[in-house]
């Protein structure tokens, strides 16, 4: 196994169950990833960003929730426009409070029954009309993606951004849904309980024969272009930077778990107070927000441009994969398969790599 993340985690525990030994090597020296909690005077908080849990896939979270402790937690989003604070997905019956209102009433009487797709910014403003587009969504999309928003594919769009007049505020819809009560760490060092751990040592395709057999199945989580040493070029991906602080004496500080900031003002996209999930601990004096700044060197999101030219890029190192004869290579998880997914898809990826090593062999 290449990577101690969650998905890499997930196919160690799988292969351990039907008889396998598992090596796992992590780069940094610690395990978990971008998915890592850690804890400031018994408060939760995520150096890497938010992450909520929810899945309608009941095999992963029959896993999940058994190796660790979930407590309910339908997690909330809201957005600061000037003095308003509106859910996210915003919602059609609380638009009404903004000044331009009678402007977006009128550009959502004409929106088209079915959004364009040619682009991520054709389709956001498709379906909610150019004024509500501008306030809410546009500058923020700026912001994280550090490019202009006609030159994302739609895919980020699509399940992502929504306008709603059901009057449900969670952001998320699935059946299954919740926290880990101790953190996320504790998910992933369950799942790696019976694999042989080496950390701080990165793999890579130049070393890959000092640490295996010939046969040897290898499942990557890492970005194939540091797999490969950017061999056929460096992927785009974009980071993020958090910035945390401990508030003594307030019990929350913010609406909601996240609070997003479209204003171009306000360097930040977003702040983060993980400890809206475990409401055991609200009336706990202190608290931690994190502010999340775009454009860190880490590699949190792939880019899924428009024009299609890092999926290209993504594929041509898969052939590589593929070519390999010494070791069966598996890519699974984010990082290793270029795309955009949830946590439940990455357990799911974890499941599926380890069953096609296990019906292999």
């Amino acid at each position: 196994m290449v990577g101690a993340g969650l998905t890499g985690a997930t196919t160690a525990w799988e292969l351990a169950r039907h008889g396998f030994h598992v090596r796992i090597y992590e780069q940094a020296d610690v395990v978990g990833g971008h998915i890592r909690t850690e804890w400031l005077r018994g408060i939760p908080y995520e150096p890497h960003g938010a992450h909520i849990f929810h899945t309608n896939d009941a095999e992963v979270w029959q896993l999940v929730s058994k190796l660790t402790e979930f407590v309910p937690y339908r997690h909330r989003v809201t957005i600061r426009v000037r003095s308003h604070e509106l859910s996210w997905p915003l919602q059609k019956c609380e638009l009404s409070q903004l000044e331009e209102w009678p402007e977006v009433e009128r550009e959502l009487a004409s929106t088209p029954d079915r959004p364009d797709l040619t682009n991520f910014e054709t389709y956001c403003r498709s379906l909610m009309g150019e004024t509500l587009y501008d306030l809410c969504v546009r500058n923020y999309t700026m912001k994280q993606w550090g490019r202009a928003p006609e030159s994302l594919s739609a895919s980020v769009a699509t399940n992502r951004v929504e306008l709603r007049d059901d009057g449900y505020r969670g952001l998320f819809r699935d059946p299954h849904q919740g926290w880990p009560k101790r953190g996320y760490a504790d998910l992933v060092e369950a799942l790696l309980e019976p694999a042989e751990i080496h950390l701080g040592q990165p793999i890579t395709y130049g070393n890959l024969t000092e640490l295996t057999l010939p046969g040897e199945p290898v499942v990557i989580t890492s970005a194939l272009d540091d797999f490969f040493c950017s061999e056929l070029g460096p992927l785009e991906w974009r980071g993020v930077r958090l910035e945390s602080q401990f508030i003594r004496d307030v019990k929350l500080a913010q609406p909601s778990m996240v609070v997003n900031e479209p204003d171009l003002a306000v360097q930040w996209t977003r702040t983060i107070e993980t400890k809206w999930a475990l409401e055991s601990l609200h009336d706990r004096p202190g608290t931690v927000v994190m502010r999340e700044y775009p454009g860190a060197s880490a590699k949190h999101y792939p880019v899924p441009d428009s024009a299609g030219v890092n999926k290209a890029l993504q594929s041509s190192y898969e052939a590589q994969l593929a070519a390999h004869t010494r070791n069966p290579l598996i890519a699974a998880g984010r990082l290793a398969t270029y795309s955009y997914i949830n946590m439940d898809q990455a357990v799911r990826q974890g499941l599926d790599a380890a069953r096609r090593i296990v019906k292999s062999r």
